[in-house]
């Protein structure tokens, strides 16, 4: 649990952020002024860094690809851990920490239209599963959700639903 918890925390969590802020932040972004740009990155302390690295033209494609990879290599180490455990969760009949904290990431790139896990059915069925838990309702309540925010998101959603 301590090891996969300590990937979680460093592969999906960490590599959802840069399509998060290319695909649904970039565009309000880019309409803004640069004064005001800097304003709202220098207002947000924990991610003033990332976002000034962004800037109003995004992060570039080989980022982007980056990012991409290692939400791939999560998906794929997430099958091994269910195939290992006999599943249907990551570390076998019980949901567990580490399922909690690997669900947002998973549910940020579903939500953001780009989840890449449909050839492995054992990520699709544990992504069918955490749907299906009575507290997720309640956890992505309706609005939380970035493409219920975002218009030009719901397109992309739409593909992948």
């Amino acid at each position: 649990m301590r090891a996969l918890m300590h990937f979680i925390d460093e592969m999906p969590a960490a590599a959802v952020r840069v399509p998060t802020f290319n695909l649904a932040f970039l565009p309000r972004f880019q309409k803004m002024s640069r004064e005001d740009f800097v304003a709202m990155a220098e207002s947000k302390p924990l991610r003033r860094e990332f976002m000034l690295t962004m800037g109003q033209t995004g992060f570039p494609k080989s980022e982007m690809d980056a990012a991409l990879a290692r939400l791939r290599r999560s998906y794929e180490r997430m099958d091994a851990e269910i195939e290992q455990s006999g599943g249907p969760w990551l570390l076998g009949k019980k949901i567990t920490l580490a399922d909690v904290a690997v669900m947002p990431a998973l549910v940020r790139v579903h939500d953001l239209g780009i989840a890449d896990w449909q050839d492995l059915p054992r990520v699709v069925t544990w992504f069918d599963n955490i749907r299906a838990q009575p507290a997720f309702a309640p956890a992505y309540y309706h609005g939380s959700l970035l493409s219920e925010r975002f218009p030009h998101l719901r397109e992309n959603v739409a593909k992948t639903a």
